[in-house]
């Protein structure tokens, strides 16, 4: 792995991944991307548009958005170098990702979840599942879907639901990440 990229989650920044980085003590090959398009509920940025979503429209509104973050990712270097971690929308960005087959280095995704099942594959990369029992954005229902949705497509995913944990990022998280990264 030589880069790390952080994926943000909707009405927020790339920027305002920096202090995660910052708690995990990485501060080299590190990047911010900007969702690509400004929020349409308020300031910031999104990878899609959350306006009007469903679970029927979700799949649809994510796979349009993955050809920009696969632009994004493929012109920092060989993907296949690449470990995405994401929080909430950016989470479902690099769980997409891997699921169409970029090949990735792992995915560690916080409070995120998959739009829908994805199709089987034959290789996956290392992908770690990191969600509050408490979330009530990304509810622990939805992480158990994306957990059985990974192993059916063929991933090995890792799990954890962190008891009194909501939509955020604790110590417990950052144990967890640390933990990921350090197997990667």
């Amino acid at each position: 792995m030589k880069r790390i990229v952080f994926l943000h989650g909707v009405g927020s920044s790339g920027a305002a991944m920096r202090p995660l980085a910052q708690a995990l003590g990485l501060t080299e090959a590190v990047h911010f991307p900007d969702g690509p398009q400004p929020f349409d509920m308020g300031p910031g940025r999104q990878w899609f548009s959350v306006r009007g979503i469903t679970e029927a429209n979700r799949p649809d509104r994510v796979a349009a958005a993955l050809p920009t973050l696969t632009a994004m990712l493929v012109a920092l270097g060989p993907t296949e170098e690449t470990m995405l971690i994401g929080f909430s929308q950016g989470s479902i960005m690099a769980l997409h990702a891997a699921a169409a087959g970029l090949p990735l280095a792992g995915v560690i995704a916080i409070a995120g979840r998959l739009a829908a099942p994805v199709p089987l594959r034959a290789t996956w990369p290392p992908i770690t599942l990191l969600n509050g029992e408490m979330d009530t954005m990304m509810p622990p229902a939805v992480a158990t879907a994306t957990l059985e949705w990974l192993q059916k497509a063929g991933a090995s995913p890792s799990s954890s639901i962190f008891p009194g944990l909501g939509h955020s990022i604790d110590h417990q998280v950052l144990d967890a990440v640390r933990t990921a990264l350090h197997k990667s």
